[in-house]
């Protein structure tokens, strides 16, 4: 049975995108001799592990100014470890603005944040009337998300043997094996044939949950005319199969129950499984749970209620409640894998949160250390940790993690399955792209059949059989921060990158703009470039260039612009000379 859910509440309006790299160019082009003709395309660029969403259109007779759409996914993306101060990047859905009336629909696969964290910002950009499709567990996580930020969307909760029928695509879900519950895949099929999205996954013959992958409606969907395998390639550059969650049930286990102190797990919020066994392994040895940080509080109560974990009140206390309990009967599940600064595991190491950690306490990451712009953040915090006297357990070390991308031998099994005309491997980086292109060829592929788009490219597919990866869709980085949507631009961080590595040096002038005159000695001022009471040389030998250049490039009435900026740039150049670093210069004039 299929279930909506509506919400009713005033729609959130987030800031409009802004600061294009490049304009966006309207490209619309015909299939050969009028055919029908499939496009698939990249929101988040393809050659990308994260951010996923993926746009389907349908031109009929291959016109696509009267195209229909479905995306699949709308998901985020993690900064570089040098975009300072930004929290989080979506997907540039400046493409669908002119289309927004034919998109028929947002399917989701799961319910990582990758795949569903950016639905909050995308949905009042594209319009809230678009209808969303996700499985249980991540329709409740969009649920959650979306009333928080009160905005409107119908979201139809579906399970595998459900099929779908919108415009001129069928869609049918098919459960596959992940890290996460209620993964699908989609088998896509339009009048030119079938296309098989197949978002992460991988094929565990026992999973935890006891629902293995459908292999046979994967069978199904390959005896049909697969034109393209739309393919996770995250692990493809590993040979074999990738082990079991079950794999690592006894070292996980092993760690909690063998820890005499208190024991500290995170990992990422929506990992259900790992919260579950934790839960499991923490109650078996009489511990409280406290579950610390709102990203997982809200995904465990969110499994609890649906059933993915076992959890009674009487087994959970409140962390101010902690110091009331011996150290070995508390179990705490913290926000923060990623070392994030304002996370609860960030402030508990800081001495900022009510909950410290101390020495002989167990912290035990189990999370992935691949995911991009987190990884060093990840090991300072484990350095950190085992500075301060905890033992600390991670993913590479004591085999707390396994990947829930299949190898080379479960991609070989779904390409077999499937049997695509062409392969078109997604939710990877290149390197990723090319372990899979080669394992391929072993499987009988030829080069022939490999698609490797430009980031911003997009493909399509016409009913002749044909394909191209000619047409374009210009796209620009979308930065999230407190400022909001895209208002973080290349120069906001070029700005912040020089006030991060060589501080800020300003200056005060009063001037007489009538006089063109000078009222006081310049006020120096300098944050993170050099310590004042320590450098008054070098501050005195700025003030006097400051008052012999001003005295070259004044004037009666004084012009204040052509002063400022012709200051600026000649301290810029004085102060690399001197110092060879190159802090923010800012000059400010006050009219006296």
């Amino acid at each position: 049975m299929i279930k909506q859910k509506t919400y009713q509440k005033p729609a959130f309006n987030p800031a409009v995108q802004k600061d294009f790299t490049r304009p966006l160019i309207n490209q619309v082009s015909s299939s050969p001799r009028g055919q029908d003709a499939v496009r698939i395309s990249s929101l988040g660029a393809f050659g990308d592990v994260t951010q996923n969403m993926f746009v389907y259109e349908f031109a009929p007779r291959g016109d696509f100014s009267k195209s229909q759409i479905i995306i699949v996914d709308c998901g985020v993306g993690f900064p570089e470890e040098d975009a300072f101060g930004v929290d989080l990047q979506i997907p540039d859905t400046t493409y669908l603005l002119d289309k927004k009336d034919r998109i028929l629909g947002l399917f989701i696969t799961h319910g990582h944040e990758d795949h569903i964290g950016a639905i909050r910002y995308v949905l009042p950009i594209i319009g809230n009337n678009v209808p969303i499709f996700a499985p249980k567990l991540a329709a409740a996580f969009i649920e959650s998300r979306l009333a928080e930020n009160q905005i409107r969307s119908t979201i139809t909760v579906y399970k595998s043997g459900d099929v779908f029928n919108k415009g001129p695509f069928t869609i049918e879900p098919i459960l596959v094996t992940h890290s996460i519950p209620d993964t699908h895949h989609f088998a896509i099929t339009t009048s030119i044939g079938t296309f098989y999205h197949g978002s992460d996954f991988k094929f565990d013959v026992f999973p935890l949950d006891n629902k293995p992958s459908e292999l046979k409606k994967i069978a199904n969907a390959g005896n049909r005319k697969v034109i393209a395998l739309m393919s996770d390639s995250l692990g493809s550059d590993h040979e074999g199969y990738s082990p079991s969650e079950r794999d690592i049930a006894e070292n996980f286990k092993h760690q909690i129950i063998g820890a005499k102190g208190r024991v500290f797990v995170t990992s990422i919020s929506s990992n259900i499984v790992r919260w579950a066994q934790a839960i499991e392994y923490g109650k078996s040895t009489g511990r409280k749970i406290c579950v610390v940080g709102y990203s997982v509080d809200k995904a465990i109560n969110i499994a609890k209620e649906l059933g993915y974990i076992k959890l009674a009140d009487t087994d959970i206390i409140a962390p101010e409640r902690s110091k009331n309990f011996p150290d070995n009967k508390l179990l705490f599940l913290v926000a923060g894998f990623a070392g994030q600064p304002d996370s609860a595991l960030s402030k508990m190491v800081m001495g900022k949160h009510r909950v410290k950690i101390k020495s002989g306490d167990k912290v035990i990451f189990s999370s992935p250390d691949y995911i991009p712009g987190t990884t060093s953040n990840i090991y300072e915090m484990i350095d950190i940790l085992s500075k301060m006297g905890a033992d600390v357990a991670y993913g590479d070390k004591e085999e707390l993690h396994v990947s829930g991308h299949g190898y080379q031998k479960e991609h070989a099994l779904l390409m077999t399955l499937t049997n695509p005309k062409y392969l078109l491997p997604i939710g990877g980086n290149f390197r990723h792209i090319k372990s899979y292109f080669s394992m391929a060829k072993t499987m009988g592929f030829t080069e022939d059949q490999f698609i490797t788009p430009d980031f911003d490219s997009a493909v399509t597919f016409y009913a002749n059989g044909k394909m191209d990866t000619n047409f374009h869709i210009p796209m620009h980085k979308v930065l999230i921060d407190g400022l909001g949507i895209g208002d973080v631009g290349a120069t906001v961080l070029r700005d912040r990158k020089t006030l991060a590595e060589d501080g800020m040096f300003s200056v005060v002038l009063m001037v007489n703009k009538e006089a063109g005159t000078m009222f006081k000695e310049p006020v120096i001022l300098s944050r993170g470039f050099v310590f004042m009471k320590e450098n008054t040389d070098l501050l005195d030998y700025l003030k006097e260039e400051i008052i012999r250049k001003f005295s070259e490039i004044t004037s009666k009435p004084a012009n204040f612009e052509y002063i400022r900026t012709e200051l600026q740039a000649y301290l810029e150049s004085i102060i690399k000379e001197k110092t060879g670093r190159e802090p923010m210069v800012l000059p400010l004039i006050i009219e006296v």
